[in-house]
């Protein structure tokens, strides 16, 4: 007989629901999402799946049918263990003696909390039987609040499956074709930065230093949201010729404008992760990261495969794309660094993680299905 799980989660992103329906084959799993949709995303984004929701009547009853019936459960993973509904679940887990994982895609790099939330966090994360890192910032993170490093399970964050992930970079060729199917100038270098067009990306910080870049190097913003209109008055204003702005584009169609880019850059002033920067490596691109992105930090190696500049230098960023575009032979070797980097970047491998760690808790044969 299978093991039962209640996983709980705050909304389904593609990824989430990809990972968490590979468990369906080896555990008796029951799946909740606090909220159908969020973060400010449009809603096509989020997948549809087999799952219940809390912001409909239906998916609540069940779901406190779930927590008065909690015993029945040999284990609950809690994907975003911040949310009141996610330390009401731990407090009845602590209770219940009912073991829980709790997951990290992240971390953030500035100090939060006073003496009270901190505390909250290291019984939260102490307790835990398990820990799921993206990476060795958020294992820290974990240690720090008293997770023994025997719980912690390092996975491979990321939206990307295998067949994602090119084995070689974009030849010339495909480039120009690509680019003319998309109506890009194939003559100039494209430097694409895709994210949502709010504050904390900066943006508009770099649509201003991007004024002083030659007119052959064309910045494509991607993304759409709120400064949108922002972003194209200063494009007006000052008179751009070499921004470039698109909205929202689904996956399949967002790789085709990375692979007809030559670099990618990220100037945000904070990211507890950054998928971007995993998507726009998987077609083989250079990456230009400020230090707040905490991709960058776990993925990047300077000099190696991309560069990392301090947030808010702008002008770093443009000097680094500069050198990318000056120096053949770097940009060549970065590009293949990109793809060698990000080749265990899966969802495939993301779940195989999890699932193994969750059959360890809970000492089932790795022979059993």
């Amino acid at each position: 007989m299978k093991k039962k799980l209640l996983i709980l989660s705050i909304y389904p992103a593609p990824y989430r629901v990809e990972v968490i329906d590979s468990f369906h084959k080896y555990f008796d799993v029951k799946v909740f999402f606090e909220k159908s949709t969020g973060d400010s995303r449009d809603a096509v984004w989020f997948k549809k799946g087999n799952y219940y929701t809390l912001d409909n009547i239906n998916g609540n009853n069940t779901f406190k049918d779930c927590i008065k019936d909690l015993k029945e459960n040999n284990l609950v993973l809690i994907y975003d263990y911040s949310t009141k509904c996610a330390l009401k679940l731990i407090v009845r887990c602590i209770q219940r003696n009912i073991p829980y994982v709790i997951n990290a895609d992240g971390v953030m790099l500035t100090k939060h909390g006073n003496f009270v939330t901190n505390m909250i966090k290291s019984i939260v994360v102490s307790k835990a039987a398990g820990c799921f890192a993206s990476g060795d910032l958020a294992k820290n993170y974990f240690m720090r609040y008293g997770a023994k490093e025997k719980n912690i399970y390092l996975h491979t964050f990321s939206t990307l499956h295998t067949n994602d992930i090119q084995k070689f970079p974009v030849d010339l060729k495909t480039k120009n074709k690509i680019r003319a199917e998309l109506g890009l100038a194939q003559s100039k270098f494209i430097a694409i930065a895709v994210g949502r067009f709010i504050p904390l990306k900066r943006y508009a910080e770099l649509i201003t230093e991007w004024t002083k870049m030659p007119e052959d190097y064309l910045l494509l913003l991607i993304g759409g949201g709120e400064e949108e209109n922002k972003y194209r008055q200063i494009i007006e204003e000052r008179h751009i010729q070499n921004v470039q702005i698109e909205g929202f584009y689904q996956k399949e169609e967002l790789k085709r404008f990375y692979m007809a880019s030559d670099v990618f850059v990220h100037p945000t002033s904070y990211d507890v992760w950054g998928l971007v920067v995993n998507e726009a490596m998987a077609t083989g691109l250079p990456t230009v990261v400020s230090d707040h992105c905490v991709a960058g930090l776990e993925l990047i190696k300077d000099g190696e495969n991309g560069f990392i500049v301090p947030m808010g230098n702008d002008k770093s960023l443009c000097d680094k794309v500069k050198n990318l575009h000056d120096v053949p032979e770097l940009y060549k070797e970065m590009c293949q660094a990109s793809l060698d980097t990000i080749a265990d970047y899966t969802i495939e491998n993301m779940a195989s993680v999890q699932i193994e760690a969750v059959r360890g808790i809970l000492k089932i044969d790795s022979n059993t299905n």
